[in-house]
């Protein structure tokens, strides 16, 4: 991919490569050209924003609000129009460590057939922690369709930005996996169709390049709990075609961006009711294997014993955050919660699990969103959100309120087995 941005200039990774800047009108002709450094990968890549101090970069444009003459502090950074070549998310990401303005907001607008787009609010995860065994903290992929061009602005009540903060163009069409017509067929297929299992899409129905993860099985010895998620991912009104590439860039955003060894969720559920194979090893894992149990990056301090799934599309009522404004009444579709029945009822059952009962689970610590000091222990139900073990909205007040339903519809299931 090759950007190009009107002013200022912007430090894009790209391998051997130096773009001149494309002056619009008005512009200063004498910007530098484009810096060439490595690309995260085939599928990615990154621009600079701010240093490891959090100093903005060329890149940003800085400005004060007009509450800024009373507090003094609040400002708003802003980067120019960055144009290039295709793709269908963006990511946003900064160093682990760094502290982050609780008040910070963060908005983009889209350039695709030849218009620029309203602006929207992107959802930066500050209430979502950082996975264990992530090297970077960072925002959920931000689906854009596919576009050629994005802006983004920041609002910082406090006047700053993380250290080491980047965006990121995110292509999943340039992984081989999906770009490839001849590709050969998975060398990872179920063993077995198993009692109870319901239609689950494999790995390689959204088209993850398996050579981003890491190899082999993350296992743990069992499961005791299950936590619903959202993703807010951009929209809720995606298509079923679209689907696939929402999740590769997911996964794409967590491995190559924020360094996690694989896809952060066990499973992940789509509008239409579609169920779709998350982290490696997932659909096989099941007491009495050799994979009784994956290990996800799903809830920080709070990955052991547990399995995540997410419910594709953002739930919390009256909140823009992800790109559409979800209304009052994001409710999930009726194929999406029957089909996240199914999927618990099969894993519950496998598990012995009891889903209107009660389970504990041990925090591993990690601070941040996660409250709980190492070795806490929490009584949950055995059928869990997110905000049941770190300090966050997911999955979104609107599924939220579904779960003691959800749960009784597991247990149905399970008794009538």
């Amino acid at each position: 991919m090759q950007f190009r941005k009107t002013i200022p200039a912007i430090a894009l990774g790209v391998v051997s490569l130096t773009v001149p800047i494309a002056a619009s009108a008005g512009t200063d002709s004498s910007s530098p050209a484009i810096e060439a450094t490595t690309a995260d990968s085939s599928q990615v890549e990154s621009a600079t924003l701010t240093d490891n101090n959090g100093k903005p970069s060329r890149s940003l444009s800085v400005k004060a609000t007009p509450k800024a003459a009373a507090a003094q502090s609040e400002k708003v950074f802003s980067t120019g129009e960055v144009t290039g070549e295709e793709f269908s998310s963006i990511g946003l990401s900064w160093k682990k460590e760094s502290a982050v303005d609780s008040g910070l907001t963060a908005e983009t607008r889209i350039h695709r057939d030849g218009a620029w787009g309203p602006w929207q609010n992107v959802p930066l995860g500050l209430d979502d922690g950082v996975a264990e065994e992530a090297k970077r903290a960072g925002a959920p992929a931000f689906y854009t369709d596919d576009a050629d061009g994005a802006q983004v602005r920041f609002t910082s009540p406090k006047g700053s930005l993380p250290q080491d903060l980047k965006l990121s163009f995110i292509d999943p069409a340039k992984s081989p996996a999906t770009s490839s017509s001849d590709r050969e067929p998975s060398d990872r297929e179920p063993r077995t169709t198993q009692a109870g299992q319901p239609d689950v899409k494999l790995r390689k129905d959204w088209g993850a390049d398996e050579s981003l993860a890491d190899p082999g099985y993350k296992t743990q010895p069992s499961i005791k709990a299950a936590l619903v998620h959202h993703t807010v991912t951009g929209n809720n009104s995606y298509t079923q075609e679209q689907v696939p590439q929402i999740i590769n860039g997911i996964y794409i955003q967590h491995i190559t961006v924020l360094g996690y060894g694989d896809f952060p969720y066990h499973f992940v559920v789509d509008r239409f009711g579609g169920i779709w194979e998350g982290r490696k090893g997932s659909i096989e894992m099941r007491p009495g294997t050799e994979i009784p149990g994956i290990l996800g990056g799903h809830a920080s301090g709070f990955n052991t014993n547990t399995f995540g799934v997410a419910m594709l599309g953002n739930f919390e009522p009256d909140n823009s955050e992800g790109g559409e404004d979800t209304g009052p009444d994001p409710e999930p579709t009726e194929a999406m919660t029957t089909s996240l029945a199914d999927l618990l009822a099969w894993k519950a059952g496998q598990y012995e699990l009891a889903p209107e009962g009660s389970t504990q689970l041990v925090s591993a610590g990690g601070g941040g969103t996660n409250p709980h000091p190492t070795g806490t222990v929490l009584d949950v139900p055995v059928i869990s959100a997110h905000k049941d073990v770190n300090v966050t909205a997911c999955p979104g007040a609107k599924l939220y309120e579904t779960l003691p339903d959800l749960r009784k519809q597991v247990a149905d299931r399970l008794g009538a087995a």
